[in-house]
């Protein structure tokens, strides 16, 4: 039997970012890292990627959500409303940073307005509350969900309450199974990266990168210097992967690296075979 990681290709129409990864277990199961945006239909294009994968009812034993902002944990707000009863999702896992919900005003659909959109997500989970567990992220801590290892990395606990973008507060987390292991960065930047090179530099190591901040200004070199990655993830659109190539971190990591995965070539599977 094999495990695979789906990166999917999404709608990236309405925004030029976004990032939906899916383990299938062994067994069937799901489990997911961020989703996309709220972009119409999307998060019907999730489900019927789910259903696809499996004869049965989909089975998502978690939904890690690396940070707050829009294009990463907008997917799953639609999601949960329109099929909350055709999924069984065992638990949520996120670590977002403190926000004052009194400054939230106007759609949380409105682009850019990440603070209705942050409010609205914890008021979801109150109305979703009986459907799964919320799990709160914690660095250092180890998950195991069948063959999957999870190990957190960072969360925005390391750096709050220093000033700074919802990105710089993502989580990352690297995920060991059948002797490899992939990195996940979120949207993470500078001031996140000084602090996992300073405190987890020897953990960095992977054999796959999700690229930071879909290749925009995230991650720094010298962080993808210390995963020695092979295979780079790139979850966004053609035309700013070319636009971006040449910033320091992308040109190393795009020179660095074997193989080279953008989202918007179409949704892509990489198979991790067990013993």
């Amino acid at each position: 039997m094999s495990t695979k990681l789906y990166q999917l290709q999404l709608d990236q129409s309405l925004v030029n970012c976004g990032m939906s990864y899916v383990f299938q277990l062994e067994n069937g199961d799901f489990f997911i890292i961020d989703g996309g945006y709220f972009t119409p239909g999307e998060e019907e294009n999730l489900y019927n990627f789910l259903r696809s994968k499996t004869l049965f009812k989909p089975h998502i034993r978690g939904w890690l959500f690396t940070h707050a902002h829009q294009d990463h944990i907008g997917c799953y707000l639609k999601f949960i409303e329109k099929y909350q009863n055709d999924v069984t999702i065992d638990t949520l896992y996120f670590n977002f940073q403190p926000t004052k919900h009194k400054f939230a005003f106007g759609s949380w659909q409105k682009k850019s307005n990440d603070l209705a959109t942050v409010k609205y997500f914890y008021k979801s989970l109150k109305v979703f509350s009986d459907l799964y567990q919320v799990h709160t992220l914690k660095t250092g801590e180890q998950i195991s969900i069948d063959e999957l290892k999870l190990n957190v990395l960072y969360t925005q606990e390391d750096l709050y309450p220093e000033k700074a973008s919802f990105n710089d507060y993502s989580a990352v987390i690297s995920v060991e199974l059948a002797g490899k292991k992939i990195l996940f960065l979120g949207d993470v930047q500078e001031k996140g990266s000084a602090i996992l090179l300073r405190d987890k530099k020897e953990e960095l190591k992977a054999d796959i990168v999700q690229v930071s901040h879909h290749g925009f200004n995230g991650a720094t070199k010298e962080l993808y210097e210390a995963t020695g990655a092979k295979t780079a993830l790139f979850p966004c659109p053609l035309n700013e992967f070319e636009k971006n190539k040449e910033r320091p971190a992308n040109a190393y990591i795009i020179a660095s690296a074997d193989e080279i995965i953008i989202s918007e070539n179409g949704t892509a599977c990489l198979e991790f075979q067990g013993e």
